[in-house]
């Protein structure tokens, strides 16, 4: 009996490219790949999660682990992910944000792409937090563009992440447990310790937004998991490569492109890639995979977003019928 090589199916997790998408350059002329993926296929909203930003929802979703979500505590999984080891005891993100305030309510403003914050920027403003952290019995961690926080001993927290905070008022959103109070005077110190910080100073010279604020959240201890099969997973995320290293398998490097990462996949795969804007998107990434799907080099394509994901199938292709539908016709849908 001759066994047959299943087709390769494709999930494409690309964050932070929502604001180009429901801003300028979200017609037919800049996305005539995504366009016709969408139109062809099938579009649908992605649910804002109080517990798992929209990225790592999604990687959860990909691997099918969503409903033990709770087993994958952001900031352990993505210490886990940044050491390949895994990580032992009770971690917090602490990301940087920038807050708004207005005459009712403040705003939290999550800092994507470019508004991240730089190596340089973590390296300026590290030791000012450490220096502060010395008397809490917390230790500060750098994890990319943000930091852990570890404390030896679990803490009795509950909190939402900044994309939540974003969505609700101010009294939903804080952290909430018998530990929280502390959590929060140390936001409101961290908040002190950023106003006129030197980092600032230069952000606000080049018309950034600046870091007046951190994020508590993603909290949580590590647990023994249930071994799965994963898919063959791709990237440099932390909390995916965390994630694959529970599991002891291991994640390749992120793909320069569409064309190098085909002529790795051999059944089921997740990719979290870089497209920092439409042009890198379509010519590198959109074009060569609807390419793949036409010729049977994979069967399905699955593209997510922060706020919408689009799943195509090979057979959706050949809808010729179905007119393209651009990102700016995807909130009728």
């Amino acid at each position: 009996m001759m066994l047959t090589t299943p087709i390769p199916t494709l999930t494409l997790i690309v964050p932070d490219l929502n604001p180009a998408l429901a801003g300028h350059g979200a017609d037919n002329s800049h996305w005539p790949n995504l366009a016709r993926l969408a139109g062809r296929g099938c579009v649908t909203p992605r649910v804002l999660d109080a517990r798992s930003d929209s990225l790592h929802a999604a990687i959860l979703d990909a691997l099918h682990l969503r409903h033990v979500a709770d087993k994958y505590p952001s900031a352990a999984v993505m210490c886990t992910g940044a050491t390949n080891e895994r990580a032992a005891g009770f971690w917090v993100r602490v990301q940087p944000i920038h807050f708004i305030a207005g005459l009712d309510r403040i705003t939290t403003v999550v800092l994507r792409g470019a508004a991240r914050m730089s190596p340089e920027e973590r390296s300026s403003l590290e030791p000012t937090f450490a220096e502060h952290l010395q008397s809490t019995g917390l230790e500060l961690h750098s994890l990319g563009n943000e930091w852990a926080l570890r404390s030896a001993a679990p803490l009795q927290l509950q909190t939402v992440t900044p994309e939540f905070a974003a969505a609700n008022p101010l009294a939903e959103i804080l952290p909430r447990g018998a530990d929280a109070g502390a959590l929060r005077r140390l936001m409101t110190e961290m908040q002190m310790l950023l106003h006129e910080h030197p980092v600032n100073v230069r952000r606000e010279g080049r018309a950034t937004p600046v870091i007046n604020a951190v994020w508590v959240h993603g909290e949580g201890m590590l647990s023994a998991v249930t071994p799965v099969s994963l898919p063959a997973g791709y990237g440099e995320d932390p909390f995916l490569r965390g994630i694959y290293r529970l599991h002891d398998q291991a994640v390749g490097a992120k793909p320069a492109d569409a064309k190098e990462l085909l002529t790795q996949l051999r059944g089921p795969a997740v990719a979290v890639i870089d497209a920092p804007n439409s042009e890198s998107l379509e010519t590198q990434w959109l074009a060569p995979l609807g390419r793949a799907l036409l010729s049977g080099a994979i069967s399905k394509l699955t593209v997510v977003f922060d706020e919408w994901q689009v799943s195509t199938e090979r057979v959706d292709m050949f809808k010729l019928w179905r007119r393209e539908r651009s990102p700016m016709e995807w909130a009728a849908c």
